[in-house]
């Protein structure tokens, strides 16, 4: 029997934990045009969010893009990936696209690709390196609009950790591109993802950005606990478990309602337990231990990564318990014999860098639940 809990891969369909409510949010503004900037903190399930978004609103005729930019480096990179996805868009057998997305990007030149064993076709692009780029992209953020309207439908346009584009896009020439047209489609919402949260509120925040104000923010914070409680026990008892009172709230104690870190957790309990089915508290605790045992090889990799300021701020932080805590005052200073408030300043810098930690509404929280308990374990 499978295991009924997924964790470092999108989750989708009966494995995706329940976000009605968002969904429905997203599904309005899609529908209505509405641009949304969307942002949470790693691992929160934004992906698996979108993918489940997405699927229902194409359900009702909407036109659907997704691009992830995590995996371009370029701006040729980026040209290329964004033709191919609007390709999936042409209607009808592979000569009725190749005509019709040649007459939406003139400047490209398609490649059939055969994939597998004859069996799945894809088109890729070429174009002149060399030549004018800025009419090229002209035509390749006005095909979305174009064929939305040829259509009358309402289209979306996902860009998944856009701020991925700030590290080859100098100069901004390309968002600034890409404003000029987006601004006027009003059959088309676009929807800007990303996970590093200081450079996406640069990219969105900052007056001198082409997209500064651009759309409507839209934070996404962990489950609601109860709703993920019911999600944690169903998925258990679905599969012939017995879950005893209060343990799905244990779990989301554990992980502080963390999604990635709740899933991972319930998949080792489901692969611990899944010759006698029943969860208790007592298991509960036994697979966190399982956990930190399975990722401590990773954790001292990363702390030996660190500087001795940095170290200590951590351990002063996992004492703590409280991300609210005043990292710069006197009195969390001396109690954790911090040194200067400069030299701290600058190992919370080297900590948010390398997103160890991150700041999530005025407060400093570890990105791993299980790092935190990691190093409470083995230096409190």
């Amino acid at each position: 029997m499978r295991n009924p809990f997924v964790y470092g891969k999108v989750a989708r369909g009966e494995f995706f934990a329940d976000r009605e409510q968002e969904i429905a949010e997203l599904s309005s503004d899609i529908l209505s045009g509405q641009n949304v900037l969307l942002f949470s903190p790693r691992r929160y399930g934004k992906t698996s969010l979108i993918l489940e978004v997405l699927d229902r609103v194409r359900a009702q005729g909407v036109l659907a893009v997704y691009l992830d930019l995590f995996k371009v480096t370029s701006e040729e990179g980026f040209v290329s990936a964004y033709a191919k996805e609007i390709a999936r868009l042409c209607e009808g057998g592979i000569r009725s696209a190749l005509k019709r997305i040649r007459s939406l990007l003139p400047r490209l030149v398609p490649k059939v690709v055969v994939k597998g064993e004859g069996v799945e076709v894809e088109l890729e692009f070429e174009f002149d390196l060399r030549g004018e780029r800025e009419p090229l992209l002209d035509d390749l953020f006005e095909a979305v609009a174009i064929l939305a309207r040829e259509r009358e439908k309402q289209a979306v346009v996902v860009f998944d950790e856009f701020q991925e584009i700030a590290i080859w896009d100098e100069g901004e020439r390309v968002q600034r591109q890409m404003r000029a047209h987006f601004q006027h489609h009003k059959q088309v919402a676009y929807i800007f993802m990303g996970s590093k949260r200081h450079l996406m509120q640069d990219i969105f925040q900052n007056k001198n950005c082409p997209f500064y104000r651009f759309g409507k923010h839209f934070p996404l914070g962990k489950i609601p606990e109860e709703e993920f409680a019911a999600f944690i026990e169903e998925r258990f008892t679905s599969t012939g478990f017995r879950v005893e009172e209060g343990v799905p709230h244990k779990i989301l104690e554990v992980t502080e309602n963390h999604p990635y870190y709740t899933q991972l957790l319930c998949h080792v309990l489901w692969d611990r337990l899944r010759d006698e089915r029943v969860v208790s508290a007592d298991h509960v605790a036994l697979g966190v231990e399982e956990v930190l045992s399975r990722e401590a090889h990773a954790f001292h990799d990363m702390w030996d990564t660190l500087p001795l300021k940095a170290r200590q701020l951590l351990v002063a932080l996992a004492k703590e318990g409280d991300p609210r805590v005043e990292i710069y005052s006197s009195k969390f200073l001396q109690k954790h014999n911090l040194g200067p408030a400069s030299s701290v300043q600058r190992a919370l810098e080297r900590l948010l860098a390398d997103e160890i930690l991150e700041r999530v509404n005025g407060a400093y929280e570890f990105t791993d639940v299980f790092f935190k308990r990691w190093i409470r374990r083995e230096f409190t």
